[in-house]
């Protein structure tokens, strides 16, 4: 559980993990869940300057996903699964775009697509504690990661 107390903490969270998954994995889908407002957005443009990614972030809720050239040769897909069905996004070669070992995938509203995500995931939960603070909760498939720094 990480707690972040504004959006600037949520950004370097956001920064710090992606510095790490970038070092450490090939490819990885991260599945953001939480209400609007929570901070997923935030995340997101902090873990795209993790990549070292310098275009501006921002949710691609009307386009449902965008894409961005990243360090060492990774690509970052930015996914805002608000508006579109499970059966939507695979028409789009969802499952091409996770099977690449060179892509990193961010799925905001990933609670609207869960019958599609891979197993292999790290689940991110946001949650309101305060107008400013929300509680992070990060998760792999065997259950809560307690040192993801």
């Amino acid at each position: 559980m990480i707690i972040s107390s504004s959006s600037s903490k949520t950004r370097e969270i956001g920064k710090k993990i992606a510095k790490k998954i970038v070092k450490n994995r090939n490819s990885i889908v991260i599945a953001l869940f939480g209400n609007l407002g929570s901070g997923k957005t935030t995340f997101v443009k902090g873990f795209a300057k993790g990549m070292k990614i310098e275009e501006e972030i921002t949710s691609p809720t009307f386009v449902i996903y965008k894409k961005y050239g990243g360090i060492k040769g990774k690509t970052l897909y930015h996914f805002d699964a608000y508006r579109i069905t499970e059966r939507e996004l695979l028409s789009l070669g969802f499952k091409n775009i996770i099977d690449n070992r060179d892509n990193i995938i961010i799925i905001e509203w990933s609670e609207n697509i869960k019958e599609v995500l891979p197993e292999e995931r790290i689940d991110i939960e946001f949650k309101f504690l305060s107008e400013k603070e929300r509680r992070l909760i990060v998760k792999d498939k065997n259950g809560i990661i307690g040192n993801i720094f």
